[in-house]
């Protein structure tokens, strides 16, 4: 409960009670579209989800067959590190951007103690916090990027993972580590550090199964098990390649790249959204809190001063009758 530590008069009381409620309604509007916004993204990530099974799961398939170790596969002595950081291009978040960023120092804190000196690191930010963050920590960034939206398309995020593949390929990083909030719940969301090059088939089944909320609305989802990779159930088929199997494996392992960055967009997204209509709701719930003991305050203050006129009738009356 708030507690008014100084008088006000009436007037001020009165003014801020109109302050506090206009706040209070913005939190609120704030807050609704918020959650819209929070579901979309969610509905967005499962509708692709399904989509990105299927060539995980042809991937495995044609691997049995055709054991290809393509070059965004193949892992090499680490001697240059590129770090992904993923945040919000706005505030009013709660700690959404700070957990992040704690993430951030944590790593960079163990990577001076552990890396060789002369390992060297570079850096994407995503999102304008990110990138005030990168200049702030004085990081050699590559590239940064903002303003990707509310409900990003896998196309918007194209030059980002032509940067992050092109740039292994020409061994200007031997790995990718990107640093971005996963959804659990609206109520729960987990700074996750992972890492995406060199290739791990088996890190981006977790990373497609984690889009799945725990709770909530969607959280049915995880009861379908038609997207489960079972490729041991898969009878052997004798499939005909054309055009060879390494140029499609190579093509699907870059797809699945594409798909798993544009995931962590998106479930960035959901997270920021998710976030930001907590901290709007307790905002709203602080506002209307601090409304009701200005109300009290007034109440007071009103009776006081009508308390005193009275007395000062009385007084007046009682003169005069002397």
């Amino acid at each position: 409960m708030y507690q008014i530590l100084y008088k006000m008069s009436i007037v001020e009381v009165k003014n801020r009670i109109k302050a506090v409620k206009n706040i209070g309604q913005i939190t609120k509007a704030m807050e609704v579209v918020a959650a819209t916004k929070m579901r979309k993204s969610q509905q967005v990530a499962l509708d692709s989800r399904p989509y990105a099974f299927k060539a995980l799961n042809l991937l495995a398939i044609l691997g049995k067959q055709a054991t290809v170790r393509t070059a965004l596969m193949r892992k090499r002595p680490v001697k240059r590190t590129l770090l992904i950081i993923v945040t919000s291009d706005r505030g009013l978040a709660g700690s959404f951007n700070s957990q992040v960023f704690r993430m951030a120092d944590s790593f960079l804190k163990s990577y001076e103690l552990l890396s060789d000196p002369e390992h060297e690191l570079k850096t994407i930010a995503v999102g304008k916090k990110a990138i005030s963050y990168v200049n702030k920590k004085k990081l050699a960034t590559e590239v940064t990027f903002s303003g990707f939206g509310d409900f990003i398309e896998p196309k918007e995020t194209a030059l980002l993972t032509d940067i992050i593949i092109k740039g292994y390929l020409n061994k200007d990083w031997d790995r990718v580590i990107t640093i971005s909030t996963h959804f659990r719940s609206t109520l729960k969301q987990e700074v996750l550090m992972r890492h995406i090059l060199p290739v791990d088939l088996e890190k981006i089944e977790k990373t497609l199964d984690e889009i799945i909320p725990e709770h909530g609305r969607f959280s049915d989802f995880k009861k379908d098990l038609n997207y489960k990779l079972e490729t041991k159930n898969y009878k052997l088929i004798e499939y005909i390649f054309e055009p060879k199997p390494k140029e499609i494996i190579e093509s699907l392992v870059e797809h699945l790249i594409r798909m798993q960055v544009y995931h962590l967009v998106l479930e960035a997204n959901a997270s920021e959204h998710s976030a930001r209509m907590v901290a709007m709701k307790t905002a709203s719930d602080n506002a209307k809190e601090l409304s009701g003991s200005l109300n009290l305050e007034y109440n007071k203050a009103r009776q006081a001063q009508i308390t005193r006129e009275l007395i000062e009738i009385t007084a007046g009356k009682a003169v005069i009758d002397m």
